[in-house]
């Protein structure tokens, strides 16, 4: 085999497999998404910010699998223990401040739509936590964001700023939310990047 013919294989290998003609192209990590939040507590006060949630990869299957069997077998504890030893895979950044995403998946939730589902390792905010009668925050130790992108880059979702995840659920968790309903992610986008 020649040196040219060699070279040209090795350069095969490495290229990402090729797309059957017809098929969609399917975005994946890393990617970057800009959301404006929207946040309404009981009383009627509002605020709005944007947020930028950058995911670099998406959860191994082996991180994720541990982070679910920590959940069933040791409940919250053993969660938050499972999260913050996962690896970083994402940042969430709300103004200045930066929250590191230690789960993210992605699933295909339609012929044109993907679900994206991010947990960082310590809450973001306590929408209703200042008012005189708050409840303790002891325990919201998570917050966890949830959207729904179409192919094209466009989608919606809801965050809990400051959460706990318990066993249970059709889906094997639930999630409590501090805030009395959940923030809203409105007229999310994909950035190139």
């Amino acid at each position: 085999m020649s040196l040219r013919m060699s070279t040209a294989l090795i350069l095969l290998a490495l290229l990402p497999p090729m797309q059957k003609p017809g098929e969609p192209r399917h975005p994946t990590a890393p990617e970057t998404f800009r959301a404006n939040a929207n946040a309404t507590s009981k009383d009627g006060a509002a605020a709005a910010s944007y947020i930028d949630i950058h995911i670099d990869k998406y959860s191994r299957d082996a991180d994720r699998d541990k982070m679910t069997s920590a959940l069933k077998t040791g409940g919250y504890p053993a969660l938050l223990t499972a999260v913050r030893d996962a690896p970083a895979v994402g940042t969430v950044t709300i103004g200045k401040e930066k929250y590191t995403i230690r789960w993210a998946r992605e699933q295909r939730s339609g012929p044109n739509k993907r679900t994206i589902s991010v947990v960082t390792d310590k809450p973001m905010y306590f929408v209703g936590g200042g008012n005189v009668n708050a409840k303790p925050r002891e325990g919201y130790e998570l917050a966890v964001l949830q959207f729904d992108i179409d192919d094209a880059g466009m989608g919606s979702g809801t965050m809990a700023a400051a959460a706990k995840i318990k066993p249970g659920g059709p889906n094997g968790f639930v999630i409590d939310d501090y805030a009395e309903q959940p923030i809203k992610l409105v007229s999310i986008s994909r950035s190139l990047t």
